[in-house]
């Protein structure tokens, strides 16, 4: 690791492929998930561009320290970078699955729990996303459906199209399938308790582990509140936030003009990810095209994002300010890995 510090610019980082049973062949080689930025001590990004290249992300940090990711956001989670970003090529289906909140996951993993958020990136027709109750739910019954394979009956069906939001909080129940592209916002944590996996757990060949006694106290088994946690494509405006919630903001931008990003007003790294058309950031020479992540950190300067192209749509994603600047988890997850 370098350790001279020259002035920070905006990072790539090179994504890391994991092969999934339920994956497409978006990646190739039914790699269905694509970790575009993951800052975990043993498994974290690559750099690869400007004199940073070849270092990983965790390491950057631990030198740059707050002008990499804010600094009451470094000293809260240390050298690991706060966030988990996927792109999920779904052919198959998910199984059915939920995530602990940070209280149990660091009791029982050493880990932050796992709220996310998923942006439909492609919606093929017959696509599908389950996601909560459509009733409230006794877990007696709950955990039944899921012993006989019955569970979709219980829950809510979404057919989503592209620009879809869901916000999912831990102890909400969800799955995906039968042809969708997701770009998933998470805490940096893939701890994930499957409950039912479409009959795979009952073939040799296929059976993952099921995690039924961890997961039905981690439940929300009230009635989901599709009006909190779901906002459709049609319903976005301009610059429209999708969630601002305790971990982690995002917005959509539709860039028409040139926009002055005031980076100290941030307190925070700046993700941008760029759902369709071009973007120019700065006056560097910088820029980001239809499917890339680009990470501004907290201590870059003030610059201009500017369109490239008309059409330009963009989702900005940055750290929520923690109240509490104590460190949070000493060790790396102890996770369940794949959905």
């Amino acid at each position: 690791m370098r350790t001279n510090k020259k002035q920070l610019y905006p990072l790539r980082l090179k994504p890391i492929l994991k092969e999934r049973v339920w994956g497409g062949d978006k990646f190739g080689k039914s790699a269905g998930e694509s970790w575009e930025i993951s800052g975990f001590e043993d498994e974290s990004s690559l750099i690869c561009n400007g004199f940073l290249e070849g270092n990983a992300l965790y390491d950057i940090i631990e030198t740059y320290m707050g002008d990499i990711v804010g600094d009451d956001i470094y000293k809260y989670y240390g050298n690991e970078f706060p966030l988990l970003i996927k792109t999920l090529d779904i052919n198959d289906k998910l199984s059915i699955q939920v995530h602990p909140d940070d209280e149990t996951a660091y009791d029982r993993h050493n880990s932050y729990g796992k709220c996310e958020a998923w942006y439909i990136l492609d919606a093929k027709p017959g696509s599908v996303i389950y996601m909560g109750f459509n009733r409230d739910m006794d877990p007696n019954e709950f955990y039944r459906r899921c012993k006989e394979g019955n569970v979709e009956e219980c829950l809510n069906c979404y057919h989503p199209k592209k620009g879809d939001f869901f916000y999912i909080e831990p102890g909400t129940i969800h799955s995906a399938g039968n042809g969708l592209v997701i770009a998933e916002i998470a805490q940096i944590c893939d701890v994930t308790y499957r409950l039912y996996d479409w009959g795979r757990e009952n073939n040799p060949n296929t059976a993952r582990q099921m995690h039924h006694e961890l997961a039905f106290d981690c439940i929300n088994y009230t009635k989901y509140d599709a009006e909190k946690f779901f906002i459709p494509a049609e319903h976005r405006h301009e610059q429209h936030i999708l969630t601002d919630n305790t971990h982690f903001k995002v917005t959509s931008l539709d860039l028409k003009d040139p926009l002055h990003i005031y980076t100290d007003k941030y307190e925070s790294f700046i993700l941008y990810y760029c759902i369709e058309g071009a973007a120019q950031i700065g006056q560097d020479g910088e820029s980001i095209s239809q499917g890339e992540w680009v990470l501004i950190p907290a201590g870059y300067k003030d610059f201009i994002l500017s369109p490239s192209q008309e059409g330009t749509k963009l989702l900005e994603v940055y750290i929520v300010k923690q109240e509490d600047t104590d460190s949070y988890i000493d060790d790396n997850c102890d996770c369940h890995g794949e959905n």
